[in-house]
Formats: C-alpha cells, structure tokens, sequence
C-alpha cells in the first residue's frame, strides 16, 4: 500500500509528464480499439459457420479474344441440374435477393404500417436452412415451402412487422408483398455472428419461372451455393458444369467467340474475394492493422522517451530509496507497476476518444457491427493490450532506472553521463517516429492532390450547375404521367437553362449491348456501353460533337451517336468516314448520325470506355431527370422552389428529392475520401506524438546543459541562440527522418496510384512541402519547451556549485 501511495505521489508531482504520458497512450489505445473492432468483426465472417470447408459459392467465368473476367452469378436452370444429376453435392442451395416496393404485415388496424424498400430479402429453397444452422423459434423446417406463398422471418424482422406478438403467434400472420400476400410459416434466431448470409426474409423460388430454362443468361442477383461431399469432389462438379454449359451453349459460344466455365470459392474465403459481391477488400483491413500498429509503437515510443526524460528529476528520490535498502528488481516492479497505471488511466480516456472516432469516422464501420456481441473479444484485446504496454513502454525506463548511481546523486552530479549511454536509442526512436509521420504527411498531400485531381479534372461534359431526379417507377408513386410532360412544365421557368432525360453521363453503373458493322458476321459483335438519352441530352451536358447531327427523338430505331473510341473499335479511321455507315446495334439495322468527343463514363480510376448513346421514350432506360440551372446562383433556390412544385403537381404521391450531379461523382470516390481521412488522422496523431517525444529529449536536454545554458547567458548569449543551439541537433535528427522516409513514401504513393489510370504525376513539391511543415512544427515544438530554459535567470541554474 504504501509502493502505491509512493507511485500516486510521484506521478502527481509530475502530473504535466503524467498527462502527456496518458494523453499520448490513450491515443494510441483509442486508434487500436477503433480499428480493432471493425477489423475483429470482417475477419469474423462465416468462422462460425459448420462444415464451412465444404460449402462452396459457384461463380462464372468467361474467356473471349480480348479478356477474361470472373461473374457472380450462375445460368438459372443449373442448382436444378445439379440437384437431379450430381453425385458430388448433398446440398444445391439457389439464393438470389428480391426486390418490392411495398412490404405490409397484416393488422387490425385500419391503416396497417407500410414498409417501403425492405432489403434482404431472398428468394431460396428448403436445404437453404440445412446449410445455415438458425435455430428455430415457431414453425418446422420439415415441412417448410411445401406451399408456395411461404416466408420465414428472422427473429429481429419479426419484431419489426408484429412488435407485439411473440413469435409462436406470428406463424399464420399474412403479409402483403407488393399485392402478392404472404403466410409466415417459420421464425429463426438471427445468426449471433457476421455472415454471408444475410437474409432478413425467405421466400420460395416461383416454380414458374421464365429464365428456368435460358442457360445463357447471367443476373447477378443470381447465386449459386453448393455443400459438396467432399473438397475431392469439386474437380468432378466442375467438369459436370462445364459439359453441361457446353452442350446447352456450345454453338453461340462459337457465334460469340468466347467460353463460360464454373468457378468455386470456399466459403471461409468468401468475405474477400474480389470476384464476390459485397465482399471487404483485405489490403484495406491490412492497411489499417499496420496504421493501429504504427500508432500503438509511436505512443509507446513517446511514453519512453517522456520516462527516460524524467529520470534526471527522479534521481535523488532513487538514490534515498536505493540507501534505504531498496533491491533493483523491488524498483523496476514499482516503475511497471507506475507504467500499468499510466495505461490503465490512458484506457479509460481512450474510451471517449473511440466513441468520437466512431462518430467522425462512421463510414469506416460496417452498419450491423454492433448486432455482434464480441465482447470477449474485445476484453481479451485490451488485456493484451495492457499487458504489451507495460511490458514494451516500462522495460528500458525501469532499466535506466537501476542504472542511477548512488554516489553519484549524493555527489550532486548532473546524471548527464548515465544519460548519454542511452541517447543514441532515444535519439533512433526519434528518428523513427519522425519516418512515419513524414511517410503519413506525403501520403496525406498525394491522396489529397489527387482526389482534388479527379473531382475538378476536365470530364467531357459539363457537370456544375447540374440538379438530378430520379424518374419516378414504382407502383406507388402512381406515376403514370410521361416524365417528358414533366420535362416539358419545367421549360417555362427562366431559372431553368435545360432539361434533359437520360442516363448520367458518368457513374459506375454498365448498360452494355451488342453492335458490329453491317455485313459483318455476328462472331465480330463488341460489348459496348449504351446510354439512353433524349435530344437535348448533349447540350444540357456541353458534350462535343465532332461531326454529324445530334439525336433526334425520331431516331429511337434508326440513329445512334458514338464517341470516338466507339469509332476506333469498329474500324473507322476518321469521324467523316463513320457518319452515315450503317451498324447492326441490338439486333437492328441503324446508322450513325454524330460522332462525339471521349469523355468519362466512369470514375477516373477506369478506362475511356467506347460509348453508343441512343434515343429512347422509355422512362426506364432514361433514369433520370437532368435539370441545368441558370449560371447566376442567385436563382437556383428560386429554380429548384419551382421544381419542387412542378413535381408535386405531376407526381403528388411520390416522394420528392434531389442532388446536384457534381455530389453524385464526388460519391463515386467514397472510397478514396474514407482512406484520405484515416491517413489525415493517422498524420495528425503521429506528428502530435512524435511532438510529444521531442518535448521528453529536449527537456533531457536542458537538464543536463543547465549550467551550461547559464554559463552562456552571463557571457551574453541572446534568448534565439540558446533555442537554436537546443534545438539544431534535433532538426537534424528531423532531417536524417526525411532523408529516410522519401523513398519510402514515394514507393508507398507510386503503389496506391497504379491502380487509377487518371493519376498526377509526383512532383518534387509533393515532398518538399511536407519536409518544410515537418522541419517548422518540430522547430516551434523545440522553441516553446526551450524557451522556458532559455529565460531562466542564471543565478538559479549557478548557485548550487
């Protein structure tokens, strides 16, 4: 009791490097935690799944002349193929997502709830629920979808439908999908871990199905699971499947010049495989494990150098307790024990700090990572977490402790030899912090200059100023009225400079179809990417024409527009030789009436896609209304008021809602604004640390040169020299870490850029400037703790002698 009273004293007595010290560990804590949890939840996914080893998800993949690429989705009459045919599986499970307006549980109620857009909701068949182990709350899987208007609901999607009712007296409850109704025949627990299988609600497959027996098509929506009897058996599966396909594709596969075989994924590999929907990419989570290790090591590091700063302050109270008898081994439990505290405390602050990270950084953390409990998980963590501080943070201060020499304290000597035998570690350690900080800044400026680089580079087409729609499609909306009669009541408005339907001009979603030359044969047909328009489509845009005419609304079976890529791929040299050459686009003889500048289509990461733009009046195809303002910002508020009105007239039942089409490409770099601000955190933590260490070897360091710095000022050193000569050896140590962290960032930055194929090129700038800031806040974190020394009034550094 009495060592901890002794440890609380010390620590309070020292309470500025007490709570640098908790500061700087809490940060570090409070990133790891962070990190931990979304990692801890991704790389739990299917773990605790049974007999995972031998469920798999099959897939396609298709070879051709020019490419060949894998599809998450299977030909729809090949689960009943396999089932009927294959001796290799014991479960065929066929999973595919559904989509309904309208979702409306049955109720006494005269207006019963409606839900609209329900997600998660897939049609499948009775082994789904022998391959996914849910326990069973009402209802039987026995005889589950014996009927074909069935559903079984989750636990959590029950409650949302019938909050009242306990989930024996759902079963039998209706619910009207759409205008289909529905009888809830089984409730299962939700899966308490993360899983692929994210069903919400179950339905049966219809038994009559249209695409049931067309083995060429692909929907992605379409998925194919497999629980085979052993792995042994997949290379038999997949030569059962390939036969198969050949013999029902076989002759178009030669008309179209390519090949589709089956492909497996093992369901503990599922989560990141990049051919799979929805899957996490593992060199993000590897990238963010290393970040939360960098951080813990430089809190660590700060924490050290903060100690060993302390020493020369510490040292007389450590020789009293050394002539008191004190053993070594009782000094270095009593330091650990100190450094024990220290994190303990750190925890408990880091716990606000992670709660606000969450918050900050909220689209870094999957949606339902808090419907898992892993609790245990996480206590394991920060008793590790605890454990691996005290130990790496504790052992070299403690050691440097038992190195204080008794006669020397008595002696009143200034501790600066001791010292010195480790100034070359703390000075490494320095140097290290400095290296990835300077690493994390460049990357900072690179991702920053670049995303900066993809939102204002030049696209094609004009997108300021630019208000979008969607046209509205659901049977609830009860938008029957042709969205061109919309088109036409926005005309009249001065604020409004144009009005056009069609498909954005970028965004990564891919409408492709088939076109050739006229004459050829059908084994030259090209996958290109088709956007419907209407005629005032390219100037709303501000796309170039370089010949022809634009889109007239009578060419919706006889006139298409192609850009120049477009062009090149079938064979035209110049833009006057395409005009006017008939092609054969979905299976109809039309020409090309105008030739288009390139422009993108998709997000700067991609290609030029070649592009056919066509005139359509269906409203599906067309997507969306594109409203182009006045170039006097003044009147928009005026123009979108009167948008408003206009839709609330056409369309009263649906629901109205807007976004400015330059926000709708910004959105198509979520991604790379996510990983620019971890990195910007990341730069700011370890600078504010690395800070925190230069101000525990400066304090060292006016310390040991106390007299010294006295000596100097009586013979008339100025204030700025005695900060510029505590100060210079460490802006070498600043420099030496840039010197380093060079080549290092730029390796790191050319890597992150080789997958954007519209990328800056790294300039010298790119990091020079980093280099000046990390020299100028280094420099001012030195001023500030060495201008208290510098001010000193010299007879209180003299006297002693």
């Amino acid at each position: 009791m009495s060592n901890m009273k002794l440890i609380f004293r010390q620590l309070w007595r020292h309470r500025l490097f007490t709570f640098l010290n908790v500061l700087g560990l809490a940060i570090g804590i409070s990133a790891c935690w962070f990190i931990f949890r979304i990692v801890n939840y991704e790389f739990s996914f299917d773990r605790q799944h049974p007999d995972k080893e031998q469920i798999y998800k099959v897939f396609s993949h298709t070879q051709s002349e020019k490419e060949n690429g894998d599809f998450d989705a299977v030909p729809f009459p090949l689960p009943y193929y396999l089932k009927e045919n294959s001796q290799d599986v014991e479960l065929v499970v066929p999973y595919y997502n559904r989509y309904f307006e309208i979702v409306t549980p049955a109720s006494k109620s005269e207006t019963p709830t409606e839900f609209a857009g329900q997600e998660k909701i897939f049609a499948t068949t009775a082994d789904y629920f022998k391959m996914v182990p849910y326990k069973w709350l009402a209802g039987s899987p026995h005889q589950l979808f014996k009927l074909q208007n069935e559903v079984v609901l989750t636990e959590s999607r029950a409650k949302a439908y019938f909050p009242k009712l306990q989930s024996q007296d759902i079963i039998g409850k209706t619910i009207s999908y759409d205008t289909t109704q529905f009888t809830v025949s089984g409730i299962v627990e939700d899966l308490s871990y993360p899983s692929t299988f994210i069903g919400k609600e179950f339905i049966k497959i219809p038994d009559q199905d249209p695409n049931l027996n067309n083995w060429m098509m692909l929907m992605n929506y379409y998925q194919l699971f497999v629980k085979v009897k052993s792995v042994d058996h997949l290379k038999n599966l997949a030569n059962t499947i390939d036969q198969k396909l050949v013999q029902m594709n076989g002759e178009e596969y030669k008309k179209e010049n390519y090949k589709q075989t089956a492909r497996f994924s093992p369901l503990s590999e599922l989560h990141f495989n990049p051919t799979i929907q929805n899957h996490s990419n593992i060199k993000v989570l590897y990238g963010l494990i290393g970040i939360a290790a960098f951080l813990l090591v430089l809190a660590a590091i700060n924490y050290i150098n903060l100690s060993t700063a302390m020493v020369p302050m510490r040292a007389r109270s450590i020789g009293i307790r050394k002539t008191l008898g004190e053993r070594e081994v009782y000094l270095t439990r009593s330091f650990l024990t100190e450094t024990f505290l220290v994190a303990l405390f750190a925890l408990l602050l880091s716990w606000p700090f992670t709660k606000m990270m969450e918050v900050l950084f909220s689209d870094f953390i999957p949606s339902d990572i808090n419907n898992y409990d892993d609790q245990f998980n996480l206590l394991l963590f920060i008793i590790g977490l605890l454990v691996l501080i005290t130990c790496f943070a504790g052992i070299y201060p403690s050691i440097l402790i038992n190195k204080v020499k008794l006669i020397e304290v008595m002696k009143i000597k200034s501790l600066s030899n001791n010292s010195n035998k480790g100034v070359y570690l703390r000075k490494g350690l320095i140097i290290f912090q400095f290296i990835i900080a300077q690493v994390f800044l460049i990357g900072t400026f690179v991702i920053t200059i670049q995303i900066k680089h993809m939102l204002k580079s030049d696209l094609g087409f004009t997108k300021d100023a630019i208000v979008t729609v969607s046209i509205p499609n659901r049977a609830a909306d009860k938008a029957t009225t042709d969205p061109f009669v919309f088109k036409q009541a926005l005309s009249k408005y001065p604020e409004i400079a144009r009005v056009s339907l069609g498909h954005f001009p970028m965004d990564n979603s891919y409408w492709g179809n088939r076109i050739r030359k006229y004459g050829e044969e059908e084994i030259k047909n090209r996958i290109m990417q088709y956007k419907y328009v209407d005629q005032d489509y390219i100037d709303l845009y501000d796309i170039k024409l370089l010949a022809g005419r634009k889109l007239m609304m009578s060419d919706t079976s006889s006139g298409i527009i192609i850009n120049e890529k477009a062009m090149t791929e079938l064979g035209y040299k110049s833009v006057d030789e395409a005009i006017g050459q008939s092609v054969i686009s979905r299976d109809k003889n039309v020409k090309i009436v105008g030739v288009i500048a390139n422009f993108h289509s998709k997000d700067l990461h991609q290609q030029l896609n070649p592009i056919v733009m066509e005139a359509s009046t269906n409203r599906g195809p067309l997507g969306h209304i594109n409203v182009r303002l006045d170039h006097d910002s003044k009147k928009w508020s005026t123009a979108l008021a009167n948008l408003e009105k206009e839709w609330k007239s056409i369309y009263p039942h649906a629901k109205f809602s807007y976004r400015f089409y330059d926000q709708e490409i910004k959105s198509l770099y979520e991604t790379d604004i996510r990983l620019s601000k971890i990195i910007n955190l990341a730069t700011a933590i370890t600078l504010l640390l690395s800070c925190l260490g230069l101000v525990g070897l400066v304090t060292i360091t006016t310390v040991q040169r106390t007299k010294e710095i006295g000596i100097r000022k009586v013979l008339g050193s100025t204030v700025a020299g005695i900060i510029g000569l505590l100060s210079k050896d460490y802006i070498k140590l600043i420099i030496i870490s840039i010197l380093v962290s060079t080549p290092i960032a730029w390796w790191a930055t050319h890597e992150w850029l080789q997958d954007i194929t519209f990328k800056i090129e790294i300039q010298w700038w790119l990091f020079f400037i980093p280099a000046v800031l990390t020299i100028g806040i280094a420099f001012l974190t030195l001023s500030f703790q060495s201008l208290r020394a510098a001010r000193a009034n010299p007879v209180d550094s003299l006297r002693d002698e």
